[in-house]
């Protein structure tokens, strides 16, 4: 599934850049680009940082 259609960026590439520690909306945009455009999947990447950080909060501290 697309989390931004503006730069084509799935939510699997996004979570991967959470997983590289991209724990920020601007972090996760400059890794992947996502969130660039016309900016309405921000919101978006915000709850797949929160659910990423609770699924696997190691991940989000470079331990994982």
């Amino acid at each position: 599934m697309f989390t931004c259609i503006c730069r084509a960026v799935t939510n699997d590439q996004v979570n991967a850049a959470i997983d590289k520690g991209a724990t920020t909306t601007e972090a996760v945009a400059d890794a992947t680009g996502a969130g660039t455009g016309c900016g309405t999947c921000q919101a978006r990447i915000g709850d797949l940082i929160g659910e990423r950080s609770r699924a696997c909060p190691l991940a989000l501290a470079g331990i994982a």
